[in-house]
């Protein structure tokens, strides 16, 4: 999983995390936090040194939602499950990017 997460990223953002955790929540409803480490580009570096956080943040919004669908299908697949909830962001000073996918009955991945 750590593997898929990493190409993805690598593929979409130009460079790949450092380094991608994965843990798995034990109860209902099963969520997948998927943890990348190191997760910033060059330019996201510069325009948070520079005191430009907050347009970090929206590129990396913008960049989850536009890779949405792939993560979800490459998740889903390793998992054998559909995906009801995706939520993702990062922090643009760490670098630290956290994607969580959550599988119950509950929820429409459509709606968010």
């Amino acid at each position: 999983m750590a593997e898929k997460i990493t190409s993805l990223e690598r593929s979409f953002y130009g460079r790949g995390p450092r380094n991608v955790k994965v843990s798995v929540s034990d109860d209902e409803p099963i969520s997948l936090v998927v943890l990348s480490v190191d997760s910033l580009t060059v330019a996201d570096a510069v325009l948070s040194e520079r005191g430009h956080k907050d347009a970090v943040i929206r590129h990396h919004e913008a960049l989850h939602e536009a890779t949405k669908a792939e993560f979800q299908d490459a998740i889903e697949e390793i998992i054998g499950s559909p995906v009801s909830a995706y939520l993702a962001q990062v922090h643009p000073t760490t670098g630290f990017a956290v994607r969580v996918f959550v599988f119950s009955d509950q929820g429409d991945d459509d709606e968010a």
